[in-house]
């Protein structure tokens, strides 16, 4: 980021907010729940759901 010209005290701030948000999210709302008629699955549970989505990771191949 200070190599791209920002100042000084802008990527202590940046990293400061991002980890303020690790130990408490922002706001939420329930949108999702409403649309969808059903609760907002976490990212984790949609990525797990997901999985084959993405296919088989780089480097790895089956046997």
């Amino acid at each position: 980021m200070l190599a791209q010209g920002l100042p000084e005290d802008i990527p202590d701030r940046l990293l400061g907010s991002l980890a303020d948000y690790a130990t408490q999210p922002g706001p939420s709302s329930d949108t999702v729940a409403q649309i969808l008629d059903r609760p907002a699955l976490t990212f984790a549970d949609w990525a797990t759901e997901h999985t084959a989505d993405f296919g088989e990771p780089a480097g790895k191949h089956s046997s």
